[in-house]
């Protein structure tokens, strides 16, 4: 049994869209039956010294204090292991923290609804305990910060000890950096850092990973900034540090979008043809694509949000069914 990440959620720039001074409260659903949890404190994105006071886990009648800490700009942290009850069926964090730059929106598959919670969370990245079992990443964009298929496949790797932990970024992209706002601040970075550099602080921040899921890229191919030649070269990269850190990887196929501002018949035969590539030359991919298409580069319509790029819980259930059997056997 090993420390191993068993929740995370991907930080942001959220500067300029959470208080900068704060009190967070935070009610967790039960991830595993521990009895003891380190928390991962980042200030990713962050230009000022972040201050995390007053820190207490409270389970049941259990509750810890852990004294008071900062965190400089980039610096991770984790704190030492605190004894819960293990049969707390919810986990509550209350911490107070003077500066909102690198944090996450609180909408989370794991998180309780409380009327004390903000829109977003600042400090808090990742939460550890001692387990037999593995964690696995999601690295992505929007398609998989959403949690239509993440969240029913945490459920079933779950029971197995594999935790599955969510990386996604809404608006994230394989190539640069990029914000809802022009900004050359990292503090600002709504729609964060560009894929490699989040894999690699990833990697450095989570504990005993066994796999990582690359499902990434559709934000470039929108914005017009995507070639074949250039996913080649972005995937390849993070393929390679996969390779360095000793993590297997799974690709997969980017999905249809037509209908989407500023998707056109030229980025769709883009995707098309990076889809063959990866079909050709990969044996460890998912084709969501071919699993949510109309076979006209659309989403079909039982799948589709209602945007024509966002799948509905529909087709997030159909997506994990189809990959949960054989991504456990490869694990």
């Amino acid at each position: 049994m090993n420390w191993t990440t068993i929740w995370s959620h991907a930080h942001r720039g959220i500067a300029g869209h959470s208080p900068s001074e704060r009190a967070v409260h935070l009610t967790l659903r039960q991830i595993a039956p521990v009895k003891s949890l380190r928390f991962v404190f980042a200030n990713t994105y962050g230009s000022h010294t972040q201050q995390i006071q007053e820190l207490t886990v409270i389970t049941n009648e259990q509750q810890q204090r852990i004294p008071d800490f900062s965190l400089s700009p980039g610096e991770v942290v984790t704190t030492a292991p605190v004894t819960i009850d293990s049969s707390a069926r919810k986990w509550q964090l209350h911490y107070r923290t003077n500066r909102s730059e690198s944090g996450f929106p609180t909408i989370d598959a794991d998180f309780l609804a409380s009327p004390e919670s903000a829109d977003f969370c600042s400090g808090l990245a990742a939460i550890e305990a001692v387990v037999e079992g593995t964690c696995v990443l999601a690295l992505g964009d929007s398609l998989t910060e959403g949690a239509t298929w993440t969240t029913p496949l945490q459920r079933t790797l779950r029971k197995q000890n594999i935790f599955l932990v969510n990386q996604g970024i809404n608006g994230n992209r394989l190539l640069e950096a990029a914000s809802d706002q022009p900004t050359t601040e990292t503090q600002r970075l709504f729609y964060g850092f560009a894929a490699m550099q989040r894999l690699r602080a990833s990697l450095a921040s989570h504990r005993n990973v066994s796999k990582v899921i690359l499902s990434i890229g559709i934000n470039d191919l929108i914005n017009g900034a995507l070639t074949l030649a250039s996913f080649q070269k972005g995937i390849g990269d993070l393929i390679q540090l996969c390779q360095e850190q000793n993590c297997a990887y799974q690709l997969c196929t980017l999905m249809p979008c037509l209908g989407y501002p500023g998707m056109d018949q030229r980025k769709e035969a883009v995707r098309q043809e990076i889809n063959r590539w990866l079909l050709a030359n990969y044996t460890d991919v998912w084709d969501f694509s071919s699993m949510v298409e109309n076979g006209q580069g659309q989403l079909n319509p039982m799948y589709d949000s209602g945007d024509h790029l966002h799948v509905n819980a529909i087709a997030g259930l159909t997506i994990a069914r189809q990959i949960s059997s054989d991504f456990v056997k490869g694990v």
